[in-house]
């Protein structure tokens, strides 16, 4: 690990505010997102944090680099291989703020990110802020995950709201009552899961409208359908962790309807790239929920 001294706050209504950047393989893409994370229009004390989580490329040496423009940067090695979630909160444990913010390697906050999340946080426990996915992608991604026609918190299982862990914060009090982020949702419903605890807890959840990040989206069909197997993955442990709270069960038959609808329209592996990778995303997804339900013995199709 590798740290240099903090600026402590100047007053007592100035909080510190950590921003936790985990990073995997992540040297082609890094450099932008610390640029912007640089060039950020809030005025309070605040650090950066960067998890290098085992990469095999340079990503420590590119976040060094920007030691110039990020005076408070942390750059902290970890073993790899733990998950996203491990990665988090290994950076909120070398970090010293009070307001935890946490972003992407491979995405771009936009100039009044930090000041938006940190205004969303004075009201709230735990904040989630907009993903503009125009500017860092292409027609294909885009035709395979669709941005929202309004910017809002996600509610993808008709229950309770979440963030994404591209563009999210939390105050410290709140990470440390829940015991940080659960390192079992190694990739997939690691954010919904931490969210959803948070609200349970009692912690209140505001969606920051003016707290924009640039959101890149995966570009090759293979690559998308890999996310969102894995995304399918975790669903059923999602189930069997928040059923008794009320997180309602996947319809079995909408299930059968969507593999009937996905075998009806297979020949769209030989089309055109959009239709392909719209295919292989929702194929992926209900693979990927079948292997959990095998996994972790509950039904969630």
């Amino acid at each position: 690990m590798t740290s240099v001294e903090v600026p402590r706050p100047t007053g007592p209504d100035e909080a510190l505010v950590s921003v936790i950047v985990p990073a995997r393989d992540a040297a082609a893409t890094l450099g932008r997102q610390l640029d912007a994370l640089a060039v950020q229009d809030h005025t309070g004390p605040w650090e950066v944090i960067v998890v290098d989580d085992g990469s095999s490329d340079g990503t420590a040496a590119v976040a060094e680099a920007h030691r110039s423009a990020l005076p408070a940067l942390r750059v902290v090695r970890a073993e790899g291989g733990g998950g996203v979630n491990g990665a988090r909160n290994l950076g909120c444990r070398h970090s010293d703020g009070t307001l935890l913010l946490f972003c992407d390697a491979d995405d771009i906050v936009a100039p009044t990110w930090m000041s938006a999340m940190v205004a969303a946080l004075g009201t709230a426990g735990a904040v989630g802020g907009a993903l503009e996915r125009h500017t860092l992608n292409g027609a294909v991604a885009l035709a395979a995950r669709p941005p929202a026609a309004v910017p809002s918190l996600a509610d993808s299982f008709a229950f309770l709201p979440y963030p994404w862990g591209a563009n999210c914060g939390v105050r410290r009090e709140v990470w440390e009552r829940l015991g940080g982020f659960d390192p079992a949702f190694t990739y997939g419903s690691d954010d919904v899961e931490f969210f959803w605890r948070a609200q349970l807890s009692g912690a209140a959840l505001a969606f920051a409208a003016d707290a924009v990040v640039l959101y890149r989206l995966r570009d090759r069909v293979r690559d998308m359908a890999r996310q969102y197997f894995r995304y399918g993955r975790s669903h059923p442990l999602l189930y069997r962790r928040f059923a008794a709270d009320g997180m309602p069960r996947s319809s079995s038959g909408e299930a059968i309807r969507e593999w009937a609808r996905l075998l009806l329209r297979a020949g769209a592996v030989f089309g055109p790239e959009a239709a392909r990778a719209q295919w292989a995303v929702r194929g992926a997804l209900r693979a990927g929920r079948l292997l959990g339900s095998l996994r972790h013995r509950t039904r969630y199709l």
